[in-house]
């Protein structure tokens, strides 16, 4: 498609109110849109790419001074409990080295936290990010996929959207996100004891949150993939029995088959335009969040690591464990964007195949 057909779609499937929302809920994020989905409508999926991924890297890049600090505070931290643990024998009274230890102690706490809680609230903005994205550009992809394949599927569809929504928003943002919250502060208070008597719940806490994550996944997938094996078929009949009926016309039933299938196939594209360009543009506005979560869990992780070769088992599991803390949090923001692009991935293949 050229420009000019591109732009009709854009104006067709009004595109430009869903435009103005997104730069008033997303002001951070801006782009060409019409330029976007010109490109994809002309195959020109790099170039597409390239004007959506443009600040995603300088944003992640303007962190790492951030993250130099957090990595070396943790090991000169880590290397200062060392030297209290290591040379208790020095002090008289190893209430000394005792005190000293947890002052070590609380003062790691307080910069785990500190970073704990950043990723946290990107993990939130995410995950509200991602719903208020997913309601804004549905009615206009279903619209679409009601023009290429039917109602029924458009409607099945559009209900399995709203369900996955509700999902996030109730499952993940009210009960997942406050559960590795309550893990990250129950590691906290594990260090104080040297038994470290709340290990066992922790890794009940963790099991939990992981075995949630891919429980949502697989259903909504399940439903998905299922909804998939019928309701294309019915508008396939459907569509089936219209195309007949059109080519049974006396003298124009030849010319009439012909435009039919032209404007199904114009649909179909449209379509899969509409769910790749979605997937473009949540993708490239959860990127740089995302990498920033990532790379505070591995440098948590791997400071962590280091440290564990010389310091206190308590502090070093600490550190750990927060650091797993994190990553929990990254695979709940992960898992919320896969699940939608899971999702359009099936609708557009169920509904490509479906008018063949």
């Amino acid at each position: 498609m050229g420009a000019q057909d591109s732009a009709l779609v854009w104006e067709q499937m009004g595109m430009d109110a869903v435009a103005r929302d997104f730069e008033r809920l997303f002001p951070s994020y801006s782009f060409d849109g019409k330029a976007v989905l010109a490109d994809i409508l002309g195959g020109r999926l790099g170039e597409a790419l390239k004007k959506l991924a443009g600040g995603v890297f300088d944003a992640v890049l303007f962190q790492r001074d951030e993250f130099r600090t957090l990595f070396f505070t943790i090991l000169v931290l880590g290397v200062a409990a060392a030297l209290f643990s290591n040379f208790a024998d020095l002090f008289r009274d190893h209430q000394v080295s005792d005190i000293a230890f947890y002052f070590v102690y609380l003062l790691l706490i307080a910069v785990l936290l500190k970073f704990f809680a950043q990723t946290m609230g990107a993990v939130k903005e995410i995950l509200n990010g991602v719903v208020t994205f997913v309601r804004l550009y549905i009615p206009t992809y279903i619209l679409a996929v009601g023009s290429a394949s039917g109602v029924f599927s458009a409607s099945v569809y559009y209900q399995l959207l709203l369900v996955a929504v509700y999902l996030i928003e109730w499952g993940y943002l009210t009960v997942l996100v406050p559960f590795v919250y309550a893990y990250v502060l129950l590691t906290v208070i594990n260090g104080v004891w040297m038994e470290e008597k709340l290990t066992l719940l922790l890794e009940l806490l963790e099991k939990v949150i992981k075995g949630s994550l891919k429980a949502s996944v697989w259903m909504i997938t399940g439903f998905s993939l299922l909804q998939s094996m019928v309701s294309p078929v019915i508008d396939s009949l459907q569509s089936t029995a219209v195309k007949k009926a059109l080519t049974a016309m006396p003298g124009i039933g030849g010319l009439t088959e012909g435009m039919f299938e032209m404007v199904l196939g114009s649909a179909v594209l449209v379509k899969n335009s509409l769910g790749i360009f979605m997937t473009f543009i949540l993708i490239a506005l959860c990127a740089a969040p995302i990498s920033k979560i990532a790379m505070t869990a591995c440098v948590i992780k791997l400071s962590a690591a280091l440290i564990g070769i010389i310091s206190d088992k308590r502090l070093t599991n600490c550190a750990s464990r927060v650091g797993e803390g994190n990553l929990m949090l990254l695979r709940i923001a992960l898992t919320s964007v896969g699940m939608f692009l899971i999702q359009a991935a099936i609708i557009s293949y169920s509904t490509g195949q479906a008018v063949r």
